[in-house]
């Protein structure tokens, strides 16, 4: 008989099983909340468990990926769960780290293709302005220093971004010019209302917020550009900030009902925006997550082809 203790130091959690009864368990089990001379179904369960208990009762070796909800600690995990019959071990590897880090890597792959399209497009334009007319040489270099300037801010919001994903950022509260923000999020996005000749009204009742700068700017960012994007053209889009609130309000394809609770996962587009506009999906999960990290409110409203409104609400 192999000496259990051995698997103290595994990185995995090893359990030896007796039928369905948990037999001997490392200490890495121990904080997954996993004791001794209890039956694996008072531990976690997932979706295959019933094909898992077939093959421990046939003798036969199992694996699966899957996401195992542990009961203990409360939580769901990404796992690669192993049976080897021949030892009765169980061995259960978390993955969920690795996973985190994947996701984070096909999101700021996704973000940086499609942020940095638009100003670099303006740079190629101005390039051929200024080499087909030497006269516009100085509106052309105006026009390629802003759309560095926003590389740059990009690039930093980029960074930021992955930061939060990976739960390495801590938002930095001071007190911020929601209307300067504004405005630097306006010209950001400029080209895409100028090709739908969209109207942006703003009522700043509330111009001073305590808040992380740069989360609310992409917060704003993130909002104004879905309620441009899936407005009609020569329509309105509404900005309001008043008692702690943000307020976006377009007047575009709007939601149904049954979609409203999806909209903020990610990657998740409605039928209807796929038709409208290109798009990532990514937008309205950003909002959400940055909202969660910094106890805000997301309040969505929304009448199907009327209209949505997005109300953030701030901690006071």
């Amino acid at each position: 008989m192999f000496n259990f203790e051995v698997f103290d130091f595994f990185d995995e959690i090893v359990i030896l099983l007796e039928k369905l009864k948990i037999k001997r368990r490392n200490k890495l089990a121990e904080k997954y909340g996993i004791n001794e001379s209890i039956e694996i179904f008072s531990v976690f369960t997932f979706d295959k468990i019933d094909e898992l208990v077939e093959h421990i009762f046939s003798e036969k070796d199992f694996k699966i990926r899957t996401k195992m909800y542990f009961f203990q600690i409360s939580q769901t995990r990404d796992v690669v769960l192993s049976y080897n019959s021949s030892s009765n071990l169980l061995i259960i590897k978390d993955v969920t780290e690795i996973e985190r880090l994947k996701e984070a890597k096909i999101n700021f792959t996704t973000a940086v293709s499609h942020e940095l399209f638009n100003p670099l497009s303006v740079i190629k334009a101005n390039v051929y302005l200024l080499l087909d007319n030497k006269e516009t040489v100085e509106t052309a270099l105006r026009e390629i220093e802003k759309s560095v300037k926003r590389m740059e801010r990009i690039i930093k919001q980029l960074k930021i971004l992955s930061m939060l994903e990976l739960g390495l950022y801590m938002p930095k509260y001071n007190e911020i010019d929601i209307e300067k923000v504004l405005k630097e999020v306006i010209e950001d996005l400029n080209m895409k209302i100028k090709a739908k000749s969209i109207t942006i009204e703003k009522k700043i009742v509330q111009r001073y917020f305590r808040a992380d700068g740069f989360l609310i700017y992409t917060i704003l960012k993130n909002l104004i550009s879905n309620a441009v994007k899936y407005s009609y053209k020569n329509s309105t889009v509404k900005i309001e900030t008043i008692d702690n609130m943000i307020i976006i309000e377009d007047r575009g394809i709007g939601i149904k009902k049954e979609e409203l609770e999806k909209v903020t996962e990610r990657f998740y587009r409605t039928k209807d925006a796929i038709k409208m506009a290109t798009g990532s999906g990514l937008g309205l999960s950003v909002v959400k997550h940055i909202c969660s990290i910094c106890n805000y409110k997301l309040k969505i409203e929304s009448n199907y082809m009327m209209g949505t409104k997005v109300i953030v609400v701030l901690n006071t």
